[in-house]
């Protein structure tokens, strides 16, 4: 098995490939929030069903020296098969939402990824800022595991490959 996971770990490394609506002067972004303000409450999401089984495949195995390969060139050389734009719950940033695959002969094919998924989080970490893609990047090269969660629609789904031969702790 190819190293098909692997767009879930990058996706975070780059924005949407399309302009950013609304102005980014500061002016335009309103009133800021003082120390004084209560902390905004995170959103709490009701629980979600399992979403049926796709095409592809939900598990697997990835061979370690496809995924080391993978590692090596970087987030932006496995980015290039995809398109992805961030999914918001108002202004709440949600997860990495899949728009399409742009290399049809790619690993990515061989799993259960259609566009509208929602990347959440790999290996239970999530992937909203730059320095958390390095870190879960970073940590694939000892990991004996790769746990994509996502939403598909209203359904919550897991994607669980191990990586073939395992690092001994």
């Amino acid at each position: 098995m190819r190293p098909a996971l692997l767009w879930l770990v990058a996706v975070a490394a780059c924005g949407p490939k399309v302009a950013p609506k609304g102005s980014v002067y500061d002016e335009d972004l309103g009133p800021r929030a003082t120390a004084t303000d209560p902390a905004p409450a995170p959103a709490v999401d009701a629980p979600r069903a399992i979403a049926p089984v796709g095409k592809g495949l939900r598990t697997g195995t990835i061979a370690r020296d496809r995924l080391v390969a993978v590692l090596d060139a970087g987030p932006g050389a496995f980015l290039r098969q995809l398109e992805i734009a961030p999914q918001l719950n108002g202004e709440r940033f949600v997860g990495w939402q899949l728009v399409q695959l742009l290399d049809r002969t790619g690993p990515l094919v061989d799993v259960d990824l259609v566009p509208g998924d929602v990347l959440l989080a790999i290996n239970g970490k999530p992937l909203s800022r730059p320095d958390q893609l390095q870190t879960v990047w970073d940590s694939l090269r000892t990991a004996n595991q790769v746990t994509a969660q996502l939403w598909r629609g209203q359904a919550q789904f897991s994607l669980e490959f191990v990586i073939d031969p395992p690092v001994t702790k």
